[in-house]
């Protein structure tokens, strides 16, 4: 039968907006990077504590989804060095990705869940990966 294949189990949410930024100290001369968008996508790898429930769920990510598009709505349509959680910090896609892992690990917990993975889109041709 199937369901006695063995393998890990792994759900995936996903998120988008639009957003500007620049970054600091872009250039050889210290100077920063003109402003520019980007239509943005953030994708969630995320596993359950068990591999797959009796029920064949993995992961019920209801909760995760919802404060993901809470985190989405916060940060869509602005310039992300005006957020105030990056007062200060260079709004690279590496640290775009692990602001969104900041903002969700403790909902993913509180549901006996886990991130692997955040990938973090700058159009579609470049992306960063966080791993925790």
């Amino acid at each position: 039968m199937f369901t006695e294949e063995s393998g890990k189990f792994y759900v995936r949410i996903e998120g988008r907006f639009e957003s500007a930024h620049y970054l600091y100290d872009y250039f050889p001369d210290g100077s920063d990077e003109p402003i520019h968008g980007h239509s943005w996508k953030v994708e969630v790898f995320l596993s359950g504590k068990e591999n797959i429930r009796p029920d064949g769920i993995s992961y019920d990510f209801l909760t995760a989804r919802n404060r993901l598009q809470e985190l989405v709505h916060s940060i869509d349509h602005l310039l992300i060095n005006e957020h105030p959680d990056f007062k200060g910090i260079n709004p690279t896609s590496e640290n775009v990705a692990r602001w969104f892992f900041v903002g969700l690990k403790e909902e993913v917990a509180k549901t006996n869940g886990k991130i692997i993975r955040i990938v973090i889109h700058e159009g579609p041709e470049n992306l960063a990966f966080f791993e925790p």
